[in-house]
């Protein structure tokens, strides 16, 4: 009751008198320290925080839709033109409501620990109230400069956070990074003097931030599909690196959580996860608001990397300061000898914390390069000696610039994790089986399969057997497509491997109250391993083919693209697209007499008229992201019209000609001159990447609590040793 009221009267204040927004919001920082450092206060000045939060946030929400520029926050990132669902979306369009909105999750984390003792009580509060003071410090409430909004009435969103998935893929990203930091404070507690509360804490949070993050990284690809910055599912972006990092430190912990015990196995090393965990999701919004690398999400400026970045070695800090002073206080446990069962979810977590180490290395040495200078490689600049060659003498220095900087090396990162995937399935193949039949049967099934999987990756499979080249890919990835069939084939054991394990455990314990428990791991294992399917099948097997069209070709001709499909793009001026962007080219795909039609190309009217538009630099824009982000070209905005279907997704490139971009719908006659390239690429297969997160995701939601699911294994365990 307490939280509801004091969020009306914040949201009724903040709605008259949005000026007092930024110093209520660093007194609700101080209130949430005092609750921390004194318990007995913590009843009263934390649900006060809370509900002071909502209040703010949804202040700002309603400042937005109501359309309120003289609002900097509003000026900044909204617009009039703009739909209500993206108005609202523009709550976490900015670096400052962001902020907000993380301190707003990570309160409502600490509000339902506050009477857990010690660091397990107050660590999700202290982090809420770092976040609080960032956002107040970044001013959300801020007024609009008087020259600002002469100049203008806003500056609107960008328009490449324009989209459907605006809604979903930030916040579920932001509320999974706010629960991974949850676990923090019991972890720190658990180092420190052993405490007993780590266990059920991480294993509640940690399946929670596992669960949004998957959701969020599923919204991420389907969006990435459709951003020319992107064009594909995956590419080592150095955001997405950081948010592989902590979705694999996660993965380690969920599969010791429920183990852990103060004189266990995994004592230290669990709790020493869960907050590299937390320190990563810190160092992912550091990353994605930094310039030091090159990334696509570049979008909401870099005024708070630094605060992400200072609490992030915070607590690294902590974890090395407790970790270590517990390394010389090592007693005796007695430990029992280890079941297979055991041993195999250690090297499960092993495996996960591996793979996240492997990508944290990759992080660590593009940020030593880029900050010592040291030259890129030229196969990791594609492109870039054809467009010096024929680029404008103005063109020459920005785009060496935007070549030249650092990102990720993700085809050295990828050759690397091959194996880690291909190992994993094995190991979790070996354990399923091990549950539902004798330890000889697992270890030779195991071995046998361990054989064909050496045998693909010194053969090749599916994945090499079907490249044609046709697609594309670089030769860095194709050397490794003998690895990437290994690893589908060690998924396929251990899916079905979990299969087996689910149907004989069911039918053995006649328990049809097993489904839950069984039904629920086989579906995130194999889950998992149909989405590694769909995603690799659908980057090693991409196809693309370059059409081109001739200045004096009428727009109306239609043109083959393959299996009896055709294709033509045809000036569109007439269809306003939400803010300060139109669609100015029409995309129709014939086949037989059916047509499909949609927009695949928008101009912006913030930005400059495009540059030279030749046919070798429309295909560097789509086939490159590298160089879909040379930043000289602002005038238009670049989305695929996508066919989806189960097969395959067909895409259709409509690039900036000329012919499309001109003004008023006059061609002078060196653009007429010019001539146009429509690319159709086909992505195999990416259905299955969907179907396999959306199994993921029912799986983790089938499985029951904590203390149920201790009792449905010990239900299977005791059926299967019956038999």
């Amino acid at each position: 009751m307490r939280v509801a009221s004091t969020t009306l009267v914040v949201c009724a204040l903040l709605w008259f008198l949005s000026q007092m927004g930024n110093s209520l919001l660093w007194a609700v920082s101080a209130v949430i320290v005092l609750g921390a450092i004194r318990p007995d206060l913590r009843p009263l000045s934390w649900p006060i925080a809370l509900g002071a939060l909502y209040g703010a946030c949804l202040a700002l929400a309603l400042h937005l839709l109501a359309d309120h520029f003289q609002l900097r926050y509003a000026w900044l990132y909204s617009s009039s033109a703009l739909p209500a669902y993206l108005k609202m979306s523009n709550l976490w369009g900015g670096d400052e409501g962001t902020m907000l909105l993380l301190a707003t999750f990570c309160m409502s984390i600490a509000l339902g620990s506050a009477t857990l003792p010690g660091w397990a009580g107050r660590g999700s509060a202290l982090i809420a109230a770092w976040y609080v003071a960032t956002a107040a410090w970044l001013g959300p409430f801020s007024a609009t400069p008087a020259d600002w909004l002469a100049a203008q009435p806003s500056q609107g969103m960008n328009a490449h956070l324009q989209t459907f998935w605006m809604a979903f893929h930030a916040p579920l990203v932001l509320a999974a990074y706010a629960w991974a930091l949850a676990p923090a404070g019991a972890a720190i507690a658990a180092l420190d003097d052993g405490g007993s509360l780590y266990g059920p804490v991480a294993l509640r949070y940690s399946r929670r931030a596992w669960l949004v993050l998957t959701a969020g990284i599923g919204a991420g690809m389907a969006w990435a599909m459709e951003d020319f910055t992107f064009g594909q599912l995956w590419h080592w972006d150095p955001v997405q690196t950081a948010a592989f990092v902590v979705w694999a430190l996660l993965g380690a912990v969920l599969h010791g959580a429920k183990r852990w015990r103060p004189s266990g196995t995994n004592r230290r090393l669990l709790p020493v996860l869960s907050l590299l965990a937390a320190a990563f999701a810190c160092v992912a919004m550091s990353v994605t608001r930094s310039e030091v690398l090159a990334s696509s999400h570049r979008y909401i400026g870099t005024t708070s990397w630094m605060s992400h970045l200072a609490l992030a070695a915070v607590l690294i800090g902590l974890t090395l300061w407790h970790a270590g002073r517990r390394l010389s206080a090592r007693t005796s446990t007695g430990q029992r000898r280890r079941s297979a069962a055991e041993w195999t979810l250690d090297l499960a977590i092993y495996l996960f914390a591996g793979a996240a180490l492997l990508a944290i290395g990759a992080l660590v040495q593009a940020h030593i390069h880029e900050w010592l200078g040291v030259e890129k490689p030229s196969e990791a600049k594609p492109f870039l000696e054809t467009l010096l060659a024929w680029a404008g003498a103005e063109e020459v220095v920005a785009i060496r610039r935007a070549f030249d900087q650092w990102d990720v090396d993700g085809y050295a990162l990828g050759r690397w994790l091959a194996p880690f995937l291909g190992v994993l399935g094995l190991v979790g193949g070996y354990a399923f089986l091990r549950r539902c039949a004798s330890s000889r049967v697992a270890a030779v099934a195991t071995f046998a399969m361990t054989l064909v999987v050496a045998f693909t990756v010194w053969h090749g499979g599916w994945l090499t057997a079907g490249y044609t080249g046709e697609g594309m890919l670089s030769q860095s990835v194709v050397a490794i497509l003998p690895w990437l069939d290994g690893a589908l084939l060690g998924g396929a054991f251990l899916m079905g491997a979990c299969l087996v394990w689910g149907g004989v455990s069911l039918w053995q314990s006649r328990r049809m109250g097993l489904l839950r428990y069984t039904g629920g791991l086989a579906l995130i294992h194999g889950g998992a391993v149909v989405a590694l399917v769909g995603g690799l099948a659908s980057t090693a097997l991409n196809s693309y083919m370059p059409i081109n069209i001739e200045p004096s070709t009428s727009p109306e001709q239609w043109h083959r693209v393959a299996d009896g499909m055709q294709v033509r793009v045809l000036p569109d001026s007439t269809h306003e697209n939400f803010s300060g962007y139109k669609a100015v080219a029409r995309v129709e795909l014939r086949e037989g007499g059916k047509v499909i039609a949609g927009h695949a190309l928008f101009q912006d009217s913030r930005g400059h008229p495009p540059a030279y538009q030749g046919p070798v630099r429309q295909l560097c824009e789509i086939l490159d992201y590298h160089y879909a982000r040379y930043e000289s070209d602002r005038g238009y905005v670049l989305h695929p019209f996508i066919v989806r279907g189960w097969a395959q997704d067909l895409q259709v490139w409509v690039p900036a000609s000329p012919r499309l971009m001109a003004n008023g719908g006059k061609v002078d006659q060196a653009a007429s001159d010019i001539q146009s390239v429509v690319v159709v690429r086909r992505f195999p297969f990416v259905s299955f990447v969907w179907v396999g997160l959306l199994a993921m995701l029912g799986g983790m939601l089938l499985l029951p609590g904590v203390a149920a699911a201790k009792g449905r294994e010990q239900s299977v365990s005791h059926g299967l040793s019956q038999s």
